[in-house]
């Protein structure tokens, strides 16, 4: 299955009549907001995305892919510029391959089979920070060669803290990270951080979070 993810409605059912002949299957999403909302939903074995994309810019939607959803599959951009700068810029943002348009068809088909092929890269979800080795993946967190797993909101909540490291994150950015819009009336928020401190501290030895009273929750630093 793919994902084309282009705001031309006309040129993207051209390209999914064409791969529709060669037997691939295609989910359209025209523009970057209906895209992220389809790569967090669904497993894809290609995405391709058009350069000029409205909405969510196709830079920090392939960004965001990479680096939030920690999607590891293969990303195809199409350019409508011969601009070397946008190349490098999908390149560093995780495209995997850039195809200028007017695109040839037999072309795309054949990356795509190619990347395919590849399949998922291994290098995404994966981060290091001070002494701790994150695999968002796989949910283990490894320290002086001890590694332990994480539960998925445990997960999730040291995600954030990376994110902003150094620096300290309030109960209330937390709490709307993770549970967004609906976050519980009753914050178990102090009981997932101290589940989260007990699942690291322990094996590692060493404080993980720090509490900043009156401010929020940060990485101890150093580890």
């Amino acid at each position: 299955m793919i994902l084309l993810i282009e705001n031309d409605m006309q040129y993207a059912e051209s390209i999914g009549n064409f791969l529709a002949e060669h037997n691939t299957e295609l989910d359209y999403a025209f523009n970057g907001i209906s895209a992220f909302e389809l790569a967090s939903l669904n497993k894809y074995d290609v995405i391709i995305i058009s350069y000029e994309i409205v909405k969510l810019h196709s830079l920090t939607l392939c960004h965001r892919i990479r680096n939030e959803l920690f999607v590891s599959t293969p990303i195809i951009f199409l350019g409508e510029k011969h601009d070397t700068q946008n190349k490098i810029a999908a390149f560093k943002a995780g495209a995997d391959d850039f195809i200028n348009k007017p695109i040839s068809y037999e072309e795309l088909h054949c990356r795509i089979k190619a990347l395919s092929l590849r399949g998922p890269r291994r290098d995404i979800g994966k981060q290091t920070v001070a002494k701790l080795q994150i695999d968002y993946n796989l949910r283990t967190v490894t320290c002086d060669e001890t590694t332990v797993k994480l539960h998925f909101l445990q997960m999730n909540i040291l995600k954030v803290l990376v994110q902003h490291y150094p620096n300290t994150v309030s109960r209330q950015m937390l709490e709307q990270e993770i549970w967004g819009e609906e976050s519980p009336a009753s914050s178990p928020l102090r009981t997932h951080i101290y589940r989260l401190r007990m699942a690291m501290e322990k094996p590692f030895r060493q404080p993980i979070i720090d509490t900043v009273y009156g401010q929020g929750y940060h990485l101890a630093h150093p580890f």
